[in-house]
């Protein structure tokens, strides 16, 4: 861990922070949780404890092969039992934490911005459609579908192949047969993702400013 230094503070949450970090001279994004105790499932069975919820989601993902054709970021694994202390100030908000923190390490993205009217691409949108059917075959359910937790990934290479990929699976749930439940779940975000992508060409045809509605 000593080779790790956050630079910049992304995005910052009551449940965790991501950083841009340096690691041996390759940049990772990082995302830290805060860590006050267990707080188990819910009286349904619902893990609800964020760190081990996307800890989940990206080893279905990356086992799947979703992470390598580019729907999510890639997943390089996680860092436990985090000093805050050692990494001051970066990691200031952490040090009051009743234990030390835990981190999942992701694919630095640069030149992404979260999908709003104003950056929003017809052509390209099928990307976030696919990419949602295919977070669902690799057994995980998005519980957060916003046009937020999608990124417009712009490439500045002369390919210019820019791409829609999904974050924060912080809240998902994983499941190994899909069943009838789990069915209905997975059609009502598919509907979501094409009610959202309708509203969000709307907006930007009436010209509206970002995250009038849709956020």
């Amino acid at each position: 861990m000593s080779s790790i230094n956050p630079s910049s503070n992304d995005l910052d949450t009551d449940a965790s922070t991501i950083f841009e970090v340096d690691i041996n001279g390759k940049k990772y994004a990082t995302k830290v949780y805060h860590d006050n105790g267990d707080p188990g499932y819910s009286k349904k069975g619902r893990d609800l404890n964020r760190f081990r919820c996307e800890v989940n989601a990206y080893k279905n993902l990356s086992a799947a092969g979703v992470c390598e054709r580019g729907f999510v970021p890639r997943f390089y694994g996680v860092i436990k039992c985090i000093d805050p202390a050692l990494f001051k100030p970066a990691l200031n908000h952490f040090i009051c934490d009743k234990f030390h923190s835990s981190a999942i390490l992701l694919e630095y993205l640069p030149n992404a911005e979260s999908l709003n009217c104003v950056d929003f691409d017809d052509a390209l949108y099928p990307q976030a459609m696919e990419g949602m059917k295919e977070i669902q075959k690799a057994g995980v359910i998005h519980k957060d579908v916003y046009p937020k937790n999608i990124l417009l990934v712009r490439d500045e290479t002369e390919s210019k192949s820019n791409r829609m990929v999904w974050i924060d699976f912080d809240v998902s749930t994983t499941f190994t047969e899909l069943g009838e439940k789990n069915l209905r779940f997975c059609n009502h975000k598919i509907q979501l993702v094409e009610q959202f992508g309708e509203a969000l060409k709307e907006e930007q045809e009436e010209g509206l400013p970002p995250n009038t509605k849709y956020y």
